[in-house]
């Protein structure tokens, strides 16, 4: 069980510093209490940098719009709600206030639910892409969704804004002199993740006069990017770590999303910024996506339970060309202009599939082997995957997601203008200059995939430290799950790491002693559960319950990911396969601890769980 003390002064300053492996020994927590009031204030000073913005009280049954969704949260019981800011920020680096890489510190907030409603528990939440909101701001909320829900339940749970304050916006890694904010970075990659686990437990010791009985984290995309952040660096400081679709490898991931726009660009001539020419090439792609989900799913749920066994090539597939477009060993057949492909947009979408290489080569699917198609291993001159067969394609054909280019390139004239549609553009005075991401040829896109591995900075982001002893001598535990249909993080991504673990743990059963890996069929991108079928029927998908619009108050078996948690953590009773059912409860099997698959045994009801198993 985790212990942390109410650290102050010169043991704080210490706990910060970037080698900090450790926190300071166990000191008693406070035996008083602190009231919902603006006593607050005065009476929580764990340190010089550290301070209170807000106290609010939140009656049981009011409603709170989170930052990430117009649907209000209903409250389920009296809660604090504290907000903390936590210097020093880029203040020594950024003088111009009015500039977006401006920031006084960290933004935190902190819920904590009325004493006798508290299961004495630390709940910490994650935040998402490039964070940002209202934390550090008394009359915003600045929170996602699940952190709120976890709060009903009765965990006491924080939330960070990795920094800086504008919510989902780039903007803050370049100061206005055009240079990289070194200081704003390391916020976001490290500092804002230690500092909400060292300033939350302070403050729960503070506030309820005892500590907590356990200390969880739970974490979705760059939240599960934070959570691996904590059990790599710092294992102490949680006993189990949910970890949701992580961002594992972010500098990596993120310049693949951006691989399309080359390959468009080299192979058909156009890019996101010719919007009739690339959305007409998505709805093309989607046509042979469905297609490939046709080819290969063999239950015949409308999506791929395994999509790296799909081995669908539109070259190799008459219905798929253009009317006589001379294919691999077969002749087109499909008169429909809109969704039939000439034999280059066909290579295009394969080397789209693929993933970048280093040369813009690929290697045709029904030659890749299946731990490459899988995650386990990168292929030859491949640099990071791309997307799974089954998965939407549309937001990186139609929108070039730009950021870590020109994070990775120091030049914020590669970021993309309004019309790339890849997100919230980089506001920076130092130049008018956008775009420069359309100069890229493969030889170029390649060049600047290297120059990730070769910064410091990029290095510490990618959190994907394959070396877990401290955490495994500790006894910590760790549940990551990802989605086979996403849309947003290759899922391949997180099997690689898993894999990586497991070289260096000794094995699969060594590993699952402290980590195990769930994938599910199906999902999309969402901290929520956001389901992807070609058809658009998602409620035919089987997805496991999360905290959040559709799940405000749940019951633990209503939260089976982290309940499955609890119980390793708490009891000692390690997760295995745990069944789950579609929104229209049409459809249930089990999802399965990997490196076991969800198979189906060919002759029962494909829709009824009894028909599956793990193997």
């Amino acid at each position: 069980m985790t212990q942390f003390p109410f650290l102050t002064g010169a043991v704080l300053a210490a706990a910060l510093l970037p080698a900090c492996t450790s926190v300071a020994p166990v000191q008693p927590a406070a035996s008083r209490t602190l009231a919902c009031d603006d006593g607050i204030k005065t009476s929580f000073k764990p340190d010089a940098n550290t301070t209170v913005v807000s106290v609010r009280r939140v009656a049981k049954g009011e409603q709170i719009i989170a930052v990430d969704s117009t649907t209000p949260v209903t409250i389920a019981r009296d809660m604090c709600l504290v907000k903390l800011l936590v210097g020093p920020g880029s203040t020594a680096t950024e003088r111009d206030r009015s500039a977006r890489s401006y920031s006084e510190g960290i933004g935190m907030e902190v819920w904590l639910p009325e004493r006798a409603g508290w299961n004495e528990r630390i709940r910490n939440y994650g935040g998402g892409g490039w964070v940002g909101g209202g934390h550090r701001y008394a009359d915003k909320i600045g929170s996602k969704l699940p952190a709120l829900a976890n709060a009903n339940m009765g965990y006491a749970s924080s939330t960070h804004d990795g920094g800086q304050p504008h919510y989902q916006d780039a903007s803050f890694a370049f100061l206005s002199s055009g240079s990289i904010n070194q200081d704003s970075f390391w916020d976001m990659n490290s500092r804002a993740i230690h500092e909400q686990a060292i300033k939350t437990r302070a403050l729960v010791e503070a506030y309820y006069g005892r500590a907590p009985r356990f200390s969880y984290y739970d974490g979705h995309s760059q939240g599960g990017r934070q959570g691996l952040k904590a059990a790599q660096e710092w294992p102490e400081q949680y006993d189990g770590f949910l970890i949701g679709q992580p961002a594992v490898s972010v500098p990596k991931f993120s310049l693949s999303s951006l691989y399309p726009q080359v390959v468009m660009k080299m192979e058909l001539g156009f890019t996101a910024l010719d919007k009739p020419a690339a959305t007409a090439f998505a709805r093309k792609v989607a046509a042979v996506n469905a297609r490939a989900v046709a080819s290969c799913d063999r239950e015949k749920l409308g999506f791929l339970l395994d999509p790296a066994a799909c081995t669908y090539d539109p070259l190799r597939e008459a219905e798929a060309l253009c009317t006589s477009a001379v294919g691999e060993g077969v002749l087109g057949t499909n008169a429909d202009a809109a969704t039939c492909m000439s034999p280059k947009e066909a290579l295009a979408l394969n080397k789209i599939w693929h993933g970048p290489t280093s040369d813009g080569s690929y290697v045709p699917v029904s030659n890749q082997s299946y731990a490459n198609r899988s995650g386990a291993v990168l292929g030859p001159k491949q640099l990071w995957w791309g997307f799974p067969r089954g998965s939407s394609l549309n937001g990186v054909i139609t929108g070039a997601s730009t950021d870590m280019l020109a994070i990775a390139m120091a030049d914020v004239r590669y970021a993309g203008d309004a019309n790339a549609g890849g997100g919230t553009p980089i506001t920076n005075t130092s130049t008018p200059v956008r775009n420069r991401w359309q100069e890229l040829t493969y030889a170029s896109y390649a060049d600047a995939f290297q120059r990730v591995s070769a910064q410091q900075m990029l290095r510490d982001y990618m959190t994907d430290k394959p070396e877990l002893a401290q955490f495994r001598r500790l006894g910590r535990k760790m549940i990551l799950w990802s989605g086979l249909a996403e849309d947003v993080i290759p899922p391949q991504g997180s099997v690689n790491y898993y894999e990586r673990v497991k070289a260096a743990a000794g094995g699969d059963a060594e590993t699952q002693k402290f980590l195990r890996m769930y994938n599910m069929p199906g999902m999309a991108h969402s901290s929520q559960g956001r389901a992807s079928t070609v058809g658009g029927n998602n409620n035919i998908v089987p997805m496991p319950m999360l905290p959040g619009n559709a799940n405000q108050n749940p019951t633990p078996e209503q939260d089976p990911l982290f309940s499955a948690l609890v119980d390793w953590v708490e009891r000692g009773v390690a997760p295995e396969q745990i069944v789950i059912r579609s929104r229209d409860n049409a459809t249930a099997y089990p999802i399965c601890v990997y490196p076991k698959k969800i198979t189906w045994n060919g002759s029962g009801p494909a829709k009824e769980a009894g028909s599956y198993s793990c193997k």
